[in-house]
Parts: C-alpha cells; sequence; structure tokens
C-alpha cells in the first residue's frame, strides 16, 4: 500500500484528467443519444460496437499521455481495434448470447458468471500491457508473456482493488456498477464494455431526469455526488496506468 500510495499523483497528471473527463463526456452524448432512439435494434448494436472501438483508441491516447511516449502508426491503431473487436466478441457475441441461452441452467450460468469474472478481472490489465507494448513498440509474442508472468500478482490484485472500490461505492451511491441486487458479473463486464467511463453514471441520471421532466434543483445533491464519484474513478484509473506503466518500466 505504502508503494503505491507514494506514486499516487494528481498535479503530474491533471491535463491528462481533463482529456478524459471530455472524451467521456463526448462518448456518452453520443452512446445516450443513440441508446434513446427508436432506431432498428441491429443498427444500434452496430453503433454500440462503433462507438466502443472509438473509445479504446480513446483509452490507447489517454495511455500515451500517462506513459508520455506515442506511437500512432497505421499498424498500430489497427492492433488496438483488433484487441477491443476481440474483447466486444467475447463479451458480446460469445458471454452475453450464451448467459441468454441458459438462463434456466444453474449449473451453466455459475460457470459462465465465472468466465465473466475471470475477463472483468483480467482484460483491462492484459489491454495495458498490449498497450505498453505497442507505444514502446516491442515484441508483443516476447513481450507480452514475459510482463504477464512478472507482474501479473501486482497488476491483478491492484486492480482487483480498484473494481472492489467501485462496486462498493456504487452500491452506496446507486451508481450503475452497484451490486446492490445482487452481483452479477456478466452484466457488470458488460456495462464495463460499454458504459464503463467515470462521467456515465451522472450524465445517464442526467439524461433520465431531463427526458421525465425532472428539474435540475431536485436532481443537484444525486447528480453533484456521482460527478464527484466519477472524477474519483478517473484520478484512480489514471493513477492505476500510471502504475502499470512503472511497473514495466523497471524491465
Amino acid at each position: 500500500m505504502k508503494k503505491l500510495m507514494s506514486k499516487f499523483q494528481f498535479r503530474s497528471i491533471y491535463k491528462t484528467i481533463v482529456l478524459t473527463l471530455i472524451l467521456c463526456f463526448l462518448y456518452n452524448i453520443a452512446y445516450l443519444f443513440m441508446s434513446a432512439s427508436d432506431m432498428n435494434v441491429y443498427v444500434r448494436q452496430s453503433l454500440e460496437v462503433g462507438l466502443s472501438l472509438l473509445s479504446s483508441l480513446g483509452c490507447y491516447f489517454i495511455c500515451t499521455r500517462i506513459w508520455k511516449k506515442k506511437n500512432f502508426s497505421f499498424q498500430t491503431i489497427f492492433k488496438v481495434l483488433l484487441l477491443q473487436a476481440i474483447y466486444i466478441l467475447i463479451v458480446s457475441g460469445i458471454l452475453t448470447n450464451l448467459v441468454n441461452i441458459c438462463t434456466k441452467n444453474m449449473g451453466l450460468m455459475l460457470v459462465l458468471q465465472l468466465m465473466s469474472a475471470f475477463c472483468l478481472v483480467v482484460m483491462v490489465p492484459f489491454q495495458l500491457i498490449f498497450y505498453y507494448g505497442l507505444i514502446h513498440d516491442k515484441n508483443l509474442k516476447e513481450f507480452i508473456p514475459m510482463a504477464i508472468k512478472k507482474h501479473q500478482k501486482s497488476m491483478l490484485n491492484w486492480y482487483c482493488t480498484l473494481l472492489i472500490c467501485i462496486i462498493i461505492f456504487d452500491t452506496m451511491t446507486g451508481g450503475l456498477f452497484s451490486a446492490a441486487q445482487g452481483f452479477n458479473a456478466q452484466s457488470i463486464l458488460v456495462g464495463s464494455m460499454y458504459m464503463g467511463n467515470p462521467m456515465m453514471s451522472w450524465m445517464m441520471y442526467l439524461f433520465l431526469g431531463v427526458s421525465f421532466s425532472s428539474t435540475l434543483a431536485s436532481m443537484f445533491t444525486y447528480l453533484f455526488m456521482n460527478f464527484l464519484m466519477g472524477f474519483f474513478y478517473c484520478i484512480l484509473e489514471l493513477n492505476y496506468v500510471s502504475y502499470v506503466g512503472s511497473l514495466l518500466d523497471a524491465d
């Protein structure tokens, strides 16, 4: 804990925090308006996939800012999009469809929940290792196994801690990843894929409130609380990215 807290930073990344919040805001506006439209379900799903792919480029860009190194070649961007496409296939194409098919089979549902929990824990740390390798122009076939073998314990421990904190705070404040109705790893995994950015909770509630003609005065306390929580999540998540970079820099 002391080692991690000694690396906790705010002043050195405040510009990146602002950029992250702006990107989240733009993504959420597009996602919320798309979700509220009455367009064809297949068109909506296609747009949802497109937004998720674009979000991966935004995440990669933020990583270059935190790690202070850029690599935006065509090949690199293609690999970023390819990894996100594989993640979408796993989450939406395989796990979600299997869950919908096996809702009445408790044994299979338990297996699928465990698989979803595993993906929830490992996907982001692996993604950061992958991005680090791309940004620093590493040989991915050699770098990724080495980084996983050497740093998986530290990276997974702190990422699990981050996830638990978000779930606990969202449960207390009624956020999107609240476990008040029970822990559903598959649902949280899907939510994190398409709505897992720090600004989504308050913007979604604002959007819903305006749609139902609620006044800003009546929503202010709840929106302000969720905005502060989102800002706090943003700082934690960017510090985790920085922490991963410091681990890999030491190799």
